[in-house]
């Protein structure tokens, strides 16, 4: 094999590995594009060819300076991957009132970037196997999580109308969150009245329920609570006259 045929193909072995780990990063990104997360397939995909290729870089981007008294680290430039993926990480977690949202976005980026260090470095076998593990973590146990250990809670409705302002539903949405509910489902209608809107919250019953009503009901834009108990919500909302 001549000097050519063996750079040209160390060429589409390297290009080959950064293809796969653009993919595998795509589909873990997948899944959190279709929860409408702030960081989706875009992002993920980004962040898995970014790995690879600072994976390759450490250690095929180095060659031609090596030397008797030259040595190169080839983990260096790929080490910093870590550190990037850090500040990634910190700006997708938000803590608002004692709510922490991101946490699973931010980890899923960070096993994004070690699928494309292992791809770049050319275990693929690795990769793909940390692939299926993270989709499998992501599917099989939100399944676990909806069916098994929410379905021994009991399930609550709640109709909340309020004035159709900017922040107001995930000013609710904190409230309950921080009065111990996990929000199942959040459904909007416009049809309510002028200038109101009604949110109907499924909840799993985890706390208890009148506490949160008596906070809800001190909110200056919130205009009526409507508990519906364990029964499905009611198709027509109607507002009590004022």
């Amino acid at each position: 094999m001549t000097a050519i045929a063996a750079e040209t193909r160390l060429y589409l072995e390297l290009v080959g590995r950064v293809f796969l780990a653009g993919v595998l990063a795509a589909l873990l990104g997948l899944e959190r594009e279709v929860r409408n997360k702030d960081a989706g397939l875009r992002t993920y995909t980004l962040v898995g060819l970014g790995s690879a290729l600072a994976m390759i870089v450490s250690q095929h981007g180095f060659v031609s300076v090596l030397g008797p008294n030259i040595d190169v680290d080839p983990a260096r430039v790929a080490a910093q991957v870590v550190s990037g993926i850090g500040f990634l990480g910190g700006g997708l977690i938000f803590v608002k009132r004692d709510v922490v949202r991101g946490l699973t976005t931010a980890a899923g980026l960070w096993l994004c970037s070690g699928i494309g260090l292992a791809a770049g470095a050319g275990m693929i076998w690795l990769a793909i196997l940390a692939t299926a593990s993270g989709l499998l973590t992501m599917y099989g146990l939100d399944f676990v999580e909806r069916r098994i250990l929410r379905s021994k809670r009991d399930t609550v409705f709640l109709e909340v109308v309020c004035h159709d302002k900017k922040g107001v539903l995930a000013q609710v949405s904190t409230l309950i969150a921080k009065s111990g509910f996990n929000i199942e489902s959040v459904e909007i209608r416009r049809e309510v009245g002028e200038g109101l809107v009604g949110i109907h919250f499924v909840m799993s019953d985890s706390a208890e329920l009148q506490p949160l009503l008596t906070q809800l009901a001190e909110e200056e834009d919130i205009v009526e609570v409507l508990p519906s108990g364990h029964r499905p919500l009611r198709k027509g909302l109607k507002r009590k006259s004022e």
